[in-house]
């Protein structure tokens, strides 16, 4: 079973035979692990960490596992954590209570690899669902609120302005209702991309890269102008596998941002590196702008976080898709940068098999 990016699990147990057997399990499918011996262990590591799942034994001192489990739900960062409770004896009426503190599956030892990594991917997939959920939620009640009550309340004025024959306050309120009529439109086109991306299965074929980074560029073309950004691309691209609309979408939420955010005249670069011993191509977004902390950088690809809280103008979706788009590719994001020192945004893809 195959992860597309590597997430964090904290495991609980003060067995070390069980708890070894679960870190060799865990890291022979990628993940990240980090491990507790007690409740009240774990429950300081899910509060540093904040990891994707946790798996925790229930008969251990200090803490139970059903104590820390009350101790999470207790938690509003930590609360939507999903849990899997490994015991070697689960009675109905144990599960009953643990189902009733938020567990969210049960795990009788011995277990085998198989049934603890299956688990795991049911309990990811169905927290990542109740995540889009939640972005689908956040956009309709803040994102798309915010523009279409600017479109309004100008189409309002207007309406008034228009009786008193004013050509320049006409003009003005026009450029604003349409600012805010293509920001509408921008939210709806990605809600759809990301839509799609969950719903729609596309089978991976070699790129045109010159022809997507075209494509892209094009459609920035008015934003690129505005902005006075100049874009230096590459003349020739390695092939790498990939859906081209989404690909498409990828180049132009970078270029895009790199325009947005990396200054006046921003100087844009975009280039490509063959990685893992040709097995991936990194493709890259560079700008030389004021840069990024590592505090910012940790809340990048995450739905509704901006790239710049002194340019908060736009909003958080899109870096979010990028990942989710290159994921479902069989590749992963990031980024690399420093304060004062650029950003280069990248994503990797799969080369063409041969």
């Amino acid at each position: 079973m195959k992860f597309h990016r590597q997430e964090t699990i904290l495991v609980v147990e003060d067995d070390d035979s069980v708890l070894l057997n679960l870190t060799d399990i865990l890291e022979l499918h990628g993940f990240r692990v980090v491990v507790a011996t007690n409740g009240l262990e774990g429950f300081e590591a899910a509060r540093r960490e904040l990891p994707s799942l946790i798996i925790t034994d229930v008969q251990m001192p200090g803490m139970t596992g059903f104590e820390l489990l009350e101790a999470l739900r207790r938690d509003e960062a930590l609360r939507a954590i999903p849990v899997i409770v490994i015991s070697a004896a689960v009675e109905r009426a144990s599960t009953r209570h643990g189902m009733e503190l938020g567990a969210a599956d049960f795990i009788t030892k011995p277990f085998s690899e198989d049934e603890v990594i299956r688990s795991i991917a049911a309990r990811l997939e169905k927290k990542e669902l109740l995540d889009e959920l939640d972005a689908f939620a956040h956009t309709v009640a803040h994102d798309l609120r915010n523009p279409l009550a600017t479109l309004m309340g100008r189409l309002e004025l207007l309406d008034m302005t228009w009786e008193i024959s004013d050509p320049k306050a006409i003009r003005h309120g026009l450029k604003e209702a349409s600012t805010a009529a293509r920001r509408l439109n921008t939210i709806i086109d990605e809600l759809l991309v990301l839509a799609g991306v969950r719903r729609q299965h596309v089978v991976a074929e070699p790129l045109d890269m010159v022809a997507i980074v075209a494509e892209a560029r094009a459609r920035l073309e008015e934003f690129l102008h505005r902005s006075g950004a100049t874009v230096v691309s590459a003349a020739d691209w390695p092939v790498a596998a990939g859906h081209a609309p989404w690909v498409t979408h990828v180049w132009t939420n970078y270029i895009g941002n790199a325009a947005k955010y990396a200054g006046p005249a921003a100087q844009i670069m975009l280039g490509s590196e063959v990685m893992s011993e040709g097995r991936t191509v990194r493709f890259w977004v560079a700008d030389r702008g004021p840069g990024l902390s590592p505090e910012a950088q940790a809340r990048l690809f995450v739905p509704f976080t901006r790239i710049s809280a002194s340019r908060a103008n736009g909003h958080g979706l899109g870096l979010s898709i990028v990942r989710r788009i290159v994921e479902k590719l069989g590749g992963q994001v990031g980024v690399e940068s420093a304060v004062g020192a650029g950003a280069k945004f990248w994503f990797e893809l799969p080369t063409v098999a041969r």
